[in-house]
Protein backbone atom coordinates (compact mmCIF):
# COMPACT_ATOMS: atom_id res chain seq x y z
CA UNK A 1 0.00 0.00 0.00
CA UNK A 2 1.38 3.36 -0.94
CA UNK A 3 1.08 6.42 1.94
CA UNK A 4 0.08 9.21 0.12
CA UNK A 5 2.23 12.40 1.28
CA UNK A 6 0.91 16.10 1.24
CA UNK A 7 -0.76 18.49 3.54
CA UNK A 8 -3.93 18.60 5.15
CA UNK A 9 -6.16 21.46 4.61
CA UNK A 10 -5.70 22.90 7.97
CA UNK A 11 -2.10 22.91 8.22
CA UNK A 12 -2.60 25.00 4.55
CA UNK A 13 -5.03 27.16 6.46
CA UNK A 14 -2.63 27.72 9.23
CA UNK A 15 0.36 28.63 7.29
CA UNK A 16 -2.19 31.37 5.14
CA UNK A 17 -2.81 32.51 8.49
CA UNK A 18 0.70 32.89 9.61
CA UNK A 19 1.75 34.67 6.48
CA UNK A 20 -1.18 36.95 6.63
CA UNK A 21 -0.69 38.35 9.82
CA UNK A 22 2.92 38.90 9.39
CA UNK A 23 2.12 40.83 6.17
CA UNK A 24 0.07 42.78 8.71
CA UNK A 25 2.20 43.51 11.09
CA UNK A 26 5.96 43.56 9.91
CA UNK A 27 5.42 44.35 5.95
CA UNK A 28 4.78 47.91 6.95
CA UNK A 29 8.37 48.52 8.88
CA UNK A 30 9.91 47.83 5.96
CA UNK A 31 8.52 50.28 3.96
CA UNK A 32 8.27 53.85 4.89
CA UNK A 33 5.80 55.63 2.83
CA UNK A 34 7.67 58.96 3.73
CA UNK A 35 10.62 58.13 1.20
CA UNK A 36 8.14 57.56 -1.82
CA UNK A 37 5.77 60.59 -0.13
CA UNK A 38 9.10 62.86 -0.75
CA UNK A 39 9.90 61.79 -4.28
CA UNK A 40 7.05 62.20 -5.40
CA UNK A 41 7.23 65.55 -4.38
CA UNK A 42 9.82 65.96 -5.58
CA UNK A 43 8.73 64.86 -9.22
CA UNK A 44 5.80 66.82 -9.01
CA UNK A 45 8.27 70.62 -8.94
CA UNK A 46 10.80 69.42 -11.38
CA UNK A 47 7.94 68.64 -13.65
CA UNK A 48 6.42 72.63 -12.79
CA UNK A 49 10.12 74.13 -13.50
CA UNK A 50 10.72 71.86 -16.72
CA UNK A 51 6.80 73.13 -18.18
CA UNK A 52 8.09 76.79 -16.58
CA UNK A 53 11.23 76.62 -18.99
CA UNK A 54 9.72 75.41 -22.20
CA UNK A 55 6.39 77.96 -21.75
CA UNK A 56 9.02 80.33 -20.93
CA UNK A 57 10.81 79.56 -24.71
CA UNK A 58 7.24 79.23 -25.81
CA UNK A 59 5.42 82.03 -25.29
CA UNK A 60 8.69 84.46 -25.27
CA UNK A 61 7.58 85.59 -21.98
CA UNK A 62 9.34 85.19 -18.85
CA UNK A 63 8.44 82.34 -16.30
CA UNK A 64 8.72 82.50 -12.38
CA UNK A 65 9.00 79.20 -10.51
CA UNK A 66 8.48 79.80 -6.65
CA UNK A 67 8.98 77.05 -4.24
CA UNK A 68 8.59 77.27 -0.33
CA UNK A 69 7.64 75.03 2.36
CA UNK A 70 4.02 75.37 1.38
CA UNK A 71 4.05 74.24 -1.96
CA UNK A 72 5.10 75.81 -5.28
CA UNK A 73 3.72 77.86 -8.23
CA UNK A 74 4.21 79.43 -11.27
CA UNK A 75 3.80 83.21 -12.12
CA UNK A 76 4.44 85.42 -14.86
CA UNK A 77 7.67 87.43 -14.14
CA UNK A 78 6.55 90.75 -16.45
CA UNK A 79 3.46 91.75 -18.36
CA UNK A 80 3.18 89.98 -21.88
CA UNK A 81 1.74 92.13 -23.84
CA UNK A 82 -0.82 94.69 -23.97
CA UNK A 83 -4.45 93.52 -23.80
CA UNK A 84 -6.91 93.22 -21.09
CA UNK A 85 -6.06 89.30 -21.67
CA UNK A 86 -2.70 89.35 -21.86
CA UNK A 87 -1.04 87.92 -18.91
CA UNK A 88 0.28 90.57 -16.52
CA UNK A 89 3.33 90.31 -14.35
CA UNK A 90 2.53 88.18 -10.93
CA UNK A 91 -0.75 86.41 -12.36
CA UNK A 92 -0.53 82.98 -12.34
CA UNK A 93 0.39 80.40 -14.91
CA UNK A 94 -2.13 78.29 -16.35
CA UNK A 95 -1.80 74.51 -16.38
CA UNK A 96 -2.49 72.53 -19.69
CA UNK A 97 -6.33 71.88 -18.05
CA UNK A 98 -6.90 74.94 -17.74
CA UNK A 99 -6.41 76.23 -13.80
CA UNK A 100 -3.60 77.07 -12.08
CA UNK A 101 -0.34 75.93 -12.00
CA UNK A 102 1.00 75.30 -8.64
CA UNK A 103 0.54 72.57 -6.24
CA UNK A 104 0.37 72.26 -2.16
CA UNK A 105 2.89 70.37 -0.05
CA UNK A 106 0.19 67.91 0.99
CA UNK A 107 3.21 65.45 2.31
CA UNK A 108 4.44 67.96 4.54
CA UNK A 109 7.94 67.63 2.93
CA UNK A 110 10.80 69.32 4.02
CA UNK A 111 12.73 71.38 1.70
CA UNK A 112 16.44 73.08 2.76
CA UNK A 113 15.37 76.72 1.39
CA UNK A 114 12.95 78.94 -0.34
CA UNK A 115 14.00 78.70 -4.23
CA UNK A 116 13.25 80.97 -6.92
CA UNK A 117 14.24 80.70 -10.24
CA UNK A 118 12.73 82.98 -13.65
CA UNK A 119 12.85 81.66 -16.92
CA UNK A 120 13.45 84.05 -19.96
CA UNK A 121 12.50 83.39 -23.79
CA UNK A 122 16.03 81.72 -24.03
CA UNK A 123 15.21 79.09 -21.77
CA UNK A 124 18.15 80.50 -19.12
CA UNK A 125 17.61 81.11 -15.77
CA UNK A 126 18.38 83.70 -13.43
CA UNK A 127 19.58 83.52 -10.73
CA UNK A 128 20.80 79.70 -10.67
CA UNK A 129 19.84 78.10 -7.59
CA UNK A 130 19.19 74.81 -6.07
CA UNK A 131 17.10 73.08 -3.78
CA UNK A 132 17.18 70.01 -1.44
CA UNK A 133 13.93 67.94 -0.84
CA UNK A 134 13.69 65.58 2.37
CA UNK A 135 16.42 64.64 4.36
CA UNK A 136 18.75 65.07 1.00
CA UNK A 137 17.62 62.36 -0.46
CA UNK A 138 16.78 64.49 -3.73
CA UNK A 139 18.23 67.34 -5.31
CA UNK A 140 17.81 69.95 -8.46
CA UNK A 141 20.04 72.66 -9.54
CA UNK A 142 18.58 75.12 -12.28
CA UNK A 143 22.13 76.67 -13.79
CA UNK A 144 21.81 80.12 -15.22
CA UNK A 145 22.36 78.31 -18.94
CA UNK A 146 18.65 76.81 -18.28
CA UNK A 147 20.56 73.47 -17.70
CA UNK A 148 18.31 71.73 -14.82
CA UNK A 149 20.73 69.10 -12.82
CA UNK A 150 18.75 66.25 -11.00
CA UNK A 151 20.27 64.17 -8.29
CA UNK A 152 19.61 60.74 -7.75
Amino acid sequence: MDKQRGFTIVELIMVIVILGILAAVAAPRFFDRKVFDERFYFEEVLTAARYAQKLAVASGCSIKVFVDSDGYQLTYAKDCGIGATDPKINDLVADPSGGDYRGDNEYHVKIDKNFTVTFDSLGTASPADSVVFGNGSFKFTVHSTGFIEVSP
